[in-house]
């Protein structure tokens, strides 16, 4: 199944990439997801982030379905 993936921010910058398109073989958990980008991106390890699909902030539990759109997204800062 095919995803679309958007880095934010310092992940952005860290993965060289706005965003690209990810092909999972089976359904994953946003948890099983998280394992793979910092596996495929090591420098994302130890960094805090938060996992959106389609556009709504996801716990590590929650599936990800065909065709979703994740979004991860960097601390945000506020004053």
């Amino acid at each position: 199944m095919n995803v679309q993936v958007m880095y934010f921010g310092m992940l952005s910058e860290t993965t060289g990439l706005q965003s690209e398109s990810w092909t999972l073989n089976e359904q994953v958990t946003v948890g099983t997801f998280r394992e793979k980008v910092e596996e495929k991106y090591p420098l994302l390890k130890g960094k805090k982030f938060k996992i959106a699909v389609n556009k709504q902030i996801a716990t590590d539990s929650v599936l990800i379905g065909r065709l979703s759109e994740l979004a991860l997204l960097p601390p945000f800062a506020g004053g």
